[in-house]
């Protein structure tokens, strides 16, 4: 081998990639030219090696995606089915605790219990991270529609709700319901309840939520305070969001202030 042409092939950051080597038994095969076209061959091949490189990456990057989300899916199966479990042998220590309680406090507690799991339900569904405020509304005041008689009246814009938030919302609505259908515009033929919410500031960091009874029995105020009121107005004050009850005479007035 008399004539030696090596031209490097380099990736964009400098990095020798491998080499192009041609050789010769006669002197003077390789010129200027011969070099300028293996150069450009060079410069070819980096191209394509790093789009290998690149390629390889993604789909690796891809697939680690991948596992990891089939690994959360796991995780969230598990979750849902630990929390549904617990919640069953809650409800069954309770059944247990206050078998001579009077029926109407063991149901009540019951559907509270059932409440909890169903605002659990929408959120597994969300990969627990967040719900909408219309599926969480819509999921707490099931269980009080009636077919056939549609006696809510819900509006408002799309909001998202972290865990906490939905659950505590559900279980909010979920008293004002139960004590709808006891005392308020539920226990009637006649009664309605408009639920309507908008943001509370122009940053949409806050929400303001009403439940508004009308066409009910009078109301008259409470002559003692029950576990509904004490559970909303506690449990929103630890999500740093308030409560206003309102027992007006044409139906009560329920206003939260939660902030996102």
């Amino acid at each position: 081998m008399v004539s030696y042409l090596a031209v490097p092939v380099a990736g964009h950051d400098g990095e020798v990639l491998g080499g192009l080597f041609f050789g010769h038994d006669e002197p003077g095969r390789f010129t200027q030219e011969s070099e300028d076209n293996v150069i450009s061959v060079a410069a070819h091949a980096a191209i394509a090696i790093n789009n290998a490189r690149l390629l390889k990456a993604a789909q690796d990057e891809i697939a680690q995606r991948r596992l990891a989300e089939e690994a959360k899916e796991l995780i969230l199966r598990e979750i849902q089915h630990r929390v549904k479990n617990t919640l069953g042998v809650v409800q069954a220590m309770v059944g247990q605790t206050f078998k001579t309680a009077p029926a109407p406090e063991r149901e009540a507690f019951s559907a509270r219990i059932q409440a909890l799991a169903g605002a659990h339900d929408l959120l597994s569904d969300q990969n627990w991270d967040q719900a909408q405020i219309t599926d969480v509304i819509n999921r707490a005041i099931s269980p009080f529609r009636e077919r056939g008689h549609e006696r809510f009246h819900c509006r408002g814009p799309q909001a998202a709700l972290n865990a906490n938030k939905a659950l505590l919302l559900a279980m909010v609505l979920h008293e004002l319901g139960t004590n709808a259908v006891k005392y308020g515009a539920l226990s009637n033929d006649a009664g309605h309840i408009a639920v309507t919410w908008d943001f509370a500031d122009s940053e949409q960091r806050a929400l303001r939520l009403t439940w508004r009874e009308s066409d009910g029995p009078p109301v008259t105020p409470p002559t003692r305070k029950g576990f509904g009121s004490t559970l909303i107005g506690r449990a929103l004050a630890h999500q740093s969001s308030t409560a206003q009850i309102d027992y007006d005479p044409q139906g009560v007035v329920c206003t939260l202030d939660i902030v996102l």
